[in-house]
């Protein structure tokens, strides 16, 4: 190609790139779901780690299966997915990586009617461009985006609610878990949730957005790998308090600090949900 030809074929390249970053700085997804809705974010599942709270994820997959109103999403690190120098870990757990995808495929088949979004995490980033997970997601029709998703729920009503996920925010603070998305809602958008997990570790603060009047919860989500040798090795203290979180809304709210609640038990807002939607007079 002559000079003119490349530059013409890159400006078209560009322009492609430019629209499909645009689209997806918001996501809008129209929720047909009449009344309260309810997600449950799993936090870094590590499904083929020897550590994983296995018991705990089946008692919150059952919950998802089995209530109205009630969907869940995935916040990324499906496996361990040992790479490269890491690669000898597998050695050190009693599931091989070819049961590791066997075990992710069967989570994504499973829930493929109540997923909202999945993110790959930075263990599942180390498949590159041959990401198994992405032909699975495909395959059922999921969403799922490499280390982040912004979504914009938008409800029959007209309510909008901006669901923020990330595998992990920048920053961090010995003070403080929840840093991470806090200071993103602080310096960046003002997003009803803000959610990551990759820490392992609890966290949530509320705070108020003083030109709008917004509620926006900021939440950092634990993990199912209940027991990890490197983090005792290291010293990390034990700050899971739940491997999962649940973020319950109600677009019919009229007061903002009402429009979402957050649980740390699949099963308490599942609780609540299904008493919400009665209110509501939702089947």
């Amino acid at each position: 190609m002559t000079a003119e030809e490349i530059i013409e074929w890159k400006m078209e390249d560009f322009h492609r790139i430019q629209d499909y970053e645009a689209s997806r700085k918001e996501i809008i997804v129209h929720v047909n779901t009449p009344g309260p809705i309810a997600i449950v974010h799993l936090g870094d599942p590590h499904l083929d780690d020897d550590g994983c709270e296995w018991p705990s994820l089946m008692r919150d997959i059952e919950t998802i299966e089995r209530t109205p109103g009630m969907m869940c999403a995935n916040i990324g690190d499906s496996t361990n997915n040992w790479v490269g120098r890491l690669a000898h870990l597998y050695g050190q757990q009693s599931t091989t990586a070819r049961e590791a995808w066997t075990l992710a495929q069967w989570l994504f088949v499973r829930l493929r009617k109540k997923w909202l979004y999945l993110i790959a995490g930075n263990h599942d980033c180390w498949s590159g461009d041959g990401d198994p997970l992405r032909w699975i997601t495909e395959s059922i029709g999921a969403l799922y985006e490499s280390s982040e998703v912004r979504l914009k729920l938008r409800f029959p009503n007209g309510h909008d609610v901006v669901i923020n996920a990330r595998h992990d925010f920048a920053g961090g603070s010995i003070y403080n878990p929840a840093h991470g998305p806090m200071k993103a809602m602080q310096f960046g958008t003002r997003d009803d949730v803000l959610i990551c997990g990759h820490k392992h570790k609890s966290g949530y603060g509320v705070l108020k957005d003083p030109e709008t009047g917004k509620i926006c919860h900021c939440i950092q989500v634990a993990s199912y790998k209940k027991y990890d040798r490197y983090a005792r090795e290291k010293g990390f203290r034990d700050q899971n308090i739940s491997p999962c979180v649940v973020t319950v809304i109600d677009p019919t709210a009229t007061e903002p600090a009402d429009l979402v609640q957050v649980f740390w038990s699949a099963q308490r807002a599942a609780e609540y949900l299904g008493f919400l939607r009665n209110v509501r007079g939702v089947a």
